[in-house]
């Protein structure tokens, strides 16, 4: 069985995009079984209000991963993509840099070979696309009439590239298509509720991570590191809403006096022990947030 294992240390490579002083950085780690890729991806010290993405580049050509990488109100985020090598175009060997990209700039890029004049790569892929919607006339067909007026691309044609493209989850975002509305969010709250806090005024329900999708104040937190690892250690996450229509998230976890600044700085402000019990270190709590 052919297996490798690629280390990418991810620096910054543009002004504009950190989210303080510190600056951003991250690792990337690309595996390669039998041709079967999967890359991971970790970052931190990037502010949250920009559309990243996520590519690998050889030296003349770039393959971008499927989701967009989503960085949490402290800046850091994660991102895991499958894919076939075969797929990308782009062999295990010829990869050169990884890079988190806005438009065609990288506020953090990694190299394995020392940099190089990766944004060509860009270009050229950017050429291609252009010359594969350019259809070749058949042998026996008519000259084409010259049209002098400028093309203009059809809103339903972009729209169904840009499906074309989404290469998992399609399911998904049709079980999910009006996340965020007003009905999504009854939706949530249609289910059986729970009481972990006594009668306090919320209504709360055990959920999943893909529920945070629901409501759009949330989905910042769908790949919070603090989030992923409460849901996964306690199966669930629970989601109030109050007589204000306020909603509610709440995180379980062992409580940690000492991580508590950490967790408020996240956006978690409350804390509280089931039956309001008093809170002790290393013992069973939800952290909450109001959204």
């Amino acid at each position: 069985m052919a297996y490798s294992r690629l280390f990418i240390a991810l620096k910054q490579g543009c002004e504009g995009y950190a989210k303080d002083m510190r600056g951003a950085v991250g690792r990337c780690v690309i595996e390669n079984r039998n041709g079967a890729g999967r890359l991971a991806l970790q970052v931190q010290g990037l502010r949250n209000d920009s559309d990243y993405r996520v590519c690998i580049l050889s030296e003349n050509d770039c393959a971008e991963t499927g989701n967009r990488l989503y960085i949490d109100s402290g800046g850091r985020g994660e991102l895991k993509w499958e894919f076939s090598f075969e797929d990308t175009g782009i062999p295990v060997s010829d990869i050169r840099a990884c890079a988190v990209l806005v438009k065609d700039k990288a506020p953090l890029i990694g190299f394995t070979k020392g940099e190089y004049n990766w944004q060509r790569c860009l270009m050229a892929k950017e050429e291609v696309k252009a010359a594969e919607t350019v259809k070749p006339a058949e042998t026996n067909a008519e000259p084409p009439v010259k049209d002098n007026t400028v093309p203009i691309c059809d809103e339903k044609e972009k729209l169904i590239c840009i499906i074309n493209e989404l290469d998992e989850d399609i399911q998904e975002i049709k079980e999910y298509s009006r996340i965020g509305s007003e009905s999504s969010i009854d939706a949530l709250f249609s289910k059986n509720t729970v009481k972990p806090f006594g009668d306090d005024g919320i209504t709360w329900v055990r959920g999943n991570i893909k529920e945070l999708a629901l409501i759009q104040g949330l989905w910042k937190y769908i790949n919070n590191p603090f989030v992923i690892k409460g849901c996964r250690d306690y199966r669930h996450l629970i989601f109030g809403k109050d007589k204000e229509n306020n909603c509610w998230l709440g995180v379980p976890c062992k409580y940690d006096s000492d991580y508590r600044l950490e967790a408020m700085l996240q956006g978690f402000t409350e804390f509280k022990a089931e039956n309001n019990r008093p809170l002790k270190n290393n013992e069973f709590c939800y952290c909450l947030m109001k959204c």
